[in-house]
């Protein structure tokens, strides 16, 4: 029989099997979410089929990336944008926090530095979220935050919703890319 050749740590579970005598083939049991780091060690003393030591490259990793925004309400493009708009970001992985303050903006037409953003938490994301979901209540909600800009925004100014690279899940995987959402 054929061995297993990898020690494999990954949150994920999956079925490992040979495809022939080359070719080891690691099948996850779902589609990973984002904020997922697997790792496979080629086990010690592994050798091949001839009885050679394996030499080459002994680690393998891979990660599934960190949160990004799957949808937001309003959604990009709109052009209804309130003056102290409130966002409602659905992403596929829990975000750390302190790294989303870190690393979400706003850039507002006309003024120049970006701009901070803040959590919208508590009673208000309560009514917020219940006022969006009075038709249907979804058993189990994605991970979803609530934003809001430091900064009122001008009437009818440009406004870009930057997630930037850098915002990590809470198992520690980061975004390596801006991600923008466009509004007005």
């Amino acid at each position: 029989g054929l061995v297993e050749p990898f020690d494999i740590v990954c949150p994920e579970k999956g079925a490992s099997h040979w495809a022939d005598g080359k070719n080891w083939i690691f099948d996850f049991e779902k589609d990973l979410p984002a904020g997922i780091r697997c790792e496979f060690k080629v086990k010690q003393g592994l050798k091949t089929l001839s009885g050679k030591e394996i030499v080459g490259q002994k680690i393998f990793s891979f990660s599934t990336g960190g949160p990004a925004i799957k949808s937001s309400t309003p959604y990009q493009g709109s052009t209804y944008l309130d003056e102290e708009q409130i966002f409602i970001l659905t992403l596929d992985a829990e975000p750390d926090e302190v790294s989303v303050i870190q690393n979400v903006f706003f850039s507002i037409e006309g003024i120049q530095d970006r701009v901070g953003m803040k959590f919208v938490t508590g009673k208000e994301r309560g009514e917020i979220l219940k006022a969006l979901f009075r038709y249907r209540r979804p058993t189990t909600l994605p991970p979803m935050i609530l934003i809001q800009s430091k900064l009122r925004f001008p009437s009818d100014a440009k406004v870009s919703l930057i997630w930037g690279k850098g915002v990590m899940s809470k198992t520690g995987v980061e975004t390596n890319q801006d991600q923008i959402l466009r509004f007005q």
